[in-house]
């Protein structure tokens, strides 16, 4: 579970929010594991472009928690 964004205030936690908040988005090209994740506060689903950044999902899920801000996209 993610805490609502910092910036913000935007709670992520329903499901259907959950699969365009916290993804996958870089693969290893020789074993295909996923070696980064992101969290974005998504500004189309009204957020305000908060990204944080992780090697694996729970690394970015407690750099999330922890208020990190890698990025913010508009």
């Amino acid at each position: 579970m993610i805490k609502p964004c910092v910036k913000c205030g935007r709670d992520w936690n329903q499901e259907s929010d959950l699969i365009d908040t916290i993804y996958p988005s870089k693969r290893n090209p020789y074993t295909g594991e996923f070696i980064k994740w992101n969290i974005v506060c998504q500004t189309h689903n009204t957020g305000c472009g908060r990204v944080v950044y992780g090697k694996t999902k729970q690394e970015a899920i407690e750099r999330w928690n922890n208020h990190k801000t890698d990025e913010t996209v508009k």
